[in-house]
């Protein structure tokens, strides 16, 4: 069994991700989860020791995201290899196919959580036809996913911190906005007739308690950016609304 988990950033899906995998984990120990294992990004970056940031350039003692195939399990396994990249992305991309190839999902299932972009048609359309299932997840209110993404991507603090401060009058530049609105429309403009379509402001983020992962923003996002970075997500978010109807509006 394959089960793809399609997203744009900032749409909960590391918390469902990982909400998935511990339920089917519970009927079969061997399910796997691996997130953006087709990505472009994940072609090329790399890692710090003791850092969570990903970064683009090779840097000394960075370490990137390597998968090899183990026989004994029939599994795809990841590891970190200290070093410089030898495949290109394309290369790559298609050495992670032929992995994939040789994984026994049966034995092993896999969860595959991937953002729909930065992807290649080709691997899109591949990881799609080798699923036994699909499912979508996006968030309604673009205010509060373009708020929250602004705001991670300006203080590069991905994740919830216990000791987080209410911050004030945030910039974020126009590009990495607009960048992330263009893969939301993306998304929604993708086909996903027999797919499970899964709305954040529906998820119960307090549900299960395996799932370690907390909400991204327990402070409203939108509050702690300047007037320009505001206007400009108010902008894309009118926008949007007249691109496509929903029950609820903002």
């Amino acid at each position: 069994m394959i089960i793809n988990l399609w997203s744009t950033p900032r749409t909960g899906s590391n918390w469902y991700a990982s909400y998935l995998h511990n339920t089917y984990k519970n009927e079969n120990p061997n399910t796997l989860l691996i997130a953006q294992y087709l990505n472009h990004f994940h072609f090329i970056n790399y890692i710090k020791s003791g850092q969570t940031d990903w970064i683009y350039d090779y840097e000394k003692n960075s370490l990137y995201p390597n998968y090899t195939y183990d026989w004994l399990k029939k599994s795809i396994k990841l590891s970190y290899k200290a070093g410089k990249r030898t495949r290109s992305p394309d290369e790559e991309e298609q050495y992670r196919i032929e992995l994939l190839e040789k994984h026994d999902s049966g034995k092993n299932p896999l969860i595959l959580s991937n953002h729909i972009l930065p992807m290649s048609k080709k691997a899109y359309e591949y990881l799609f036809s080798k699923a036994n299932k699909n499912i979508f997840i996006y968030r309604e209110n673009i205010v509060d996913q373009l708020s929250s993404y602004a705001l991670a991507y300006t203080t590069k603090m991905w994740k919830p911190k216990q000791d987080y401060k209410v911050l004030e009058n945030i910039h974020t530049p126009k590009d990495v906005i607009k960048n992330l609105y263009e893969r939301i429309i993306y998304w929604h403009q993708l086909d996903k007739n027999n797919c499970e379509i899964i709305k954040y402001e529906d998820i119960n983020f307090t549900d299960n308690t395996q799932v370690k992962i907390k909400k991204q923003n327990s402070i409203n996002p939108f509050i702690q950016l300047d007037q320009d970075t505001q206007s400009y997500i108010l902008e894309l978010n009118s926008d949007y609304r007249n691109r496509f109807t929903f029950q609820k509006t903002l």
